[in-house]
């Protein structure tokens, strides 16, 4: 049987890039999925297709996770046409990759708005449920910037990752007696399009190069650490930031 069969999981930005992964993989070890988008419907029907292919359940829901009347209704929606949510993945964010110099105070605060403050919105809206069955798994996405600063100068996002661990730490403690479990995950350099946007091909292969696997990571090797966290293995992990990143803090 696989592991997650019967699980229902919202994955945030799950249209493409890490998000889109950790959908499929989740589906792939028998998760049904709310695949949630803000723009990308086309992309977002194309994950849930793939889903379906795989005998799950599937469900493209648009929402603004900044907003927490928008992510109330997500969660309503998801609950009618899957079923209650145990497994809530926040992955959806963005770095505009700015220096300090570059950074605007509207900048900030839409940066910490999508990449920290909507975890926030989105664990209050699951987390009631969870705590009155007693079962849950959160699992938030982090970075490598947050363990050891963005490389670019880029402290709105670099800011926002480092108050994930902490959100992540802290409800952790108070959560794990309550029956839910929270971990983090800390992806290195994932292929995905937004990398391969943001850094010139020179300046991709010079990071490629300081990996000790000497190749990026893939989306999908996010999601299996999703997976592992909200299955049968991840019984006793709790309050962790597991760091996918091949080997680059060790380099």
């Amino acid at each position: 049987m696989k592991a997650l069969k019967g699980k229902v999981a919202l994955v945030t930005g799950a249209s493409r890039g890490v998000g889109a992964g950790i959908a499929r993989v989740l589906a792939r070890h028998g998760a049904d999925v709310a695949v949630n988008y803000v723009h990308s419907q086309e992309q977002a029907n194309a994950v849930c297709e793939h889903i379906r292919s795989l005998g799950c359940r599937a469900y493209p829901i648009q929402a603004n996770v900044t907003d927490g009347q928008a992510i109330k209704r997500m969660t309503a929606e998801i609950e009618q046409n899957l079923g209650t949510i145990t497994i809530m993945v926040n992955n959806a964010g963005h770095n505009p990759v700015r220096n300090i110099l570059e950074i605007s105070e509207t900048d900030w605060d839409c940066v910490l708005n999508l990449n920290l403050r909507a975890y926030f919105l989105c664990i209050k809206a699951v987390l009631p449920e969870m705590l009155e069955r007693k079962d849950g798994r959160i699992i938030n996405i982090t970075s490598i910037s947050a363990q050891r600063g963005g490389l670019s100068g880029d402290v709105d996002y670099t800011a926002a990752k480092a108050g994930i661990i902490g959100l992540t730490r802290a409800l952790a403690r108070w959560a794990a007696p309550r029956g839910v479990l929270v971990n983090a995950i800390a992806p290195g350099y994932i292929d995905t399009e937004h990398l391969r946007d943001a850094a010139s091909p020179e300046r991709l292969a010079r990071r490629i190069d300081r990996i000790p696997l000497k190749r990026l990571g893939t989306p999908e090797e996010i999601g299996e650490v999703a997976a592992f966290l909200a299955g049968p293995g991840g019984t006793y992990v709790v309050g962790e930031v597991i760091s996918v990143n091949g080997g680059i803090h060790i380099a």
